[in-house]
């Protein structure tokens, strides 16, 4: 987008030593709380379908970090401590969905693992947009430099766009460009030494960047079948299900023909509290899907609640 337009002159843009290569820049927004950071954020990532990591970011929790497709966890700075437990295999990404709670990683350790999972996806391809919100937000001190590393790391080859509260000094100093948001007046913003730049054209001058592709494989509809049919919740609905249905039938067993339309409505009523638990928790479901299609975690999202729709329909 814009290759040859002014919007470019905006930011500052770096060429690499070697020939025919750029080091990509990262570009942070800073402002006072209150000021649209997020906002501004969430406007980037509407215009170009980037790779969008958010400040609280959610995953499915039941999903076991080890089975997660196309992943090294032994790269996670943490993950010694589940070896040595003996829980590496089963450790799960952990909480809240749906009003319930599944123990595994914590709110820090979930954000480590998206940062070093977009590492090791994005690392074959190049020139991608990358947006962070937040990203040392509920992360100790201990693990600040593995986010430096990892910033470092990915802006070899992609464009990296993010928003910041904490260690600012930190990362106005690794950045290229600063954009400071006013809560004042959010129509401009400051990019670097530039006073009154309109907001839009900023938006658009950082929507550069060549979408994520990922490739689908068996693997990742064996990990569909691990993590989504053969869930414990899911079994627990079947299970019951069978079970509400076999009294149900034993209830009615020898009714007359005149009892038809009472058996008729009795069943679609054990029918639907049956799977009312599962029916409930699929709106969570569709938005833990969205945001971990935006985190590259896992397949397209069209593809994966295509499958949750099946499985819908077969209960």
């Amino acid at each position: 987008l814009f290759p040859k337009s002014p919007l470019r002159s905006l930011f500052r843009y770096q060429s690499h030593k070697q020939p025919q290569q750029k080091i990509m820049t990262l570009t942070t927004v800073v402002g006072s709380s209150g000021s649209g950071k997020t906002t501004f954020l969430n406007d980037v990532h509407r215009f170009n379908k980037c790779t969008y990591i958010r400040q609280y970011h959610t995953m499915r929790p039941y999903i076991p970090v080890s089975k997660i497709p196309n992943f090294d966890p032994t790269r996670l700075p943490y993950w010694d401590i589940y070896v040595n437990e003996g829980k590496a295999d089963s450790i799960q990404v952990g909480g809240t969905m749906a009003g319930e709670f599944t123990a595994g990683l914590s709110g820090g350790q979930r954000k480590l693992l998206l940062f070093e999972l977009i590492c090791q996806r994005m690392a074959n391809q190049s020139e991608l947009l990358i947006a962070l919100d937040e990203p040392f937000a509920g992360v100790t001190e201990d693990f600040v430099p593995f986010i430096v590393d990892r910033l470092n790391e990915l802006r070899k080859k992609h464009n990296i766009v993010l928003v910041t509260n904490d260690h600012v000094e930190t990362l106005t100093q690794m950045a290229d460009n600063t954009i400071t948001v006013s809560a004042i007046d959010r129509t401009i913003v400051k990019v670097n030494d530039m006073e009154g730049v309109e907001r839009q054209k900023a938006i658009f001058a950082l929507s550069l960047g060549d979408h994520y592709e990922y490739h689908s494989s068996m693997d990742d509809l064996k990990f569909f079948v691990q993590t989504e049919i053969l869930a414990p919740s899911l079994l627990g609905v079947i299970m019951f299900s069978v079970f509400a249905h076999a009294l149900f039938v034993a209830a009615f067993w020898d009714s007359s023909t005149d009892s038809a339309a009472l058996i008729l409505v009795a069943g679609s009523i054990v029918a639907y509290f049956s799977v009312n638990p599962y029916l409930l928790s699929l709106t969570e479901w569709r938005n833990a899907m969205e945001e971990e299609a935006e985190a590259v975690s896992s397949t397209a999202c069209s593809l994966n609640c295509s499958f949750g729709v099946v499985s819908q329909m077969i209960l």
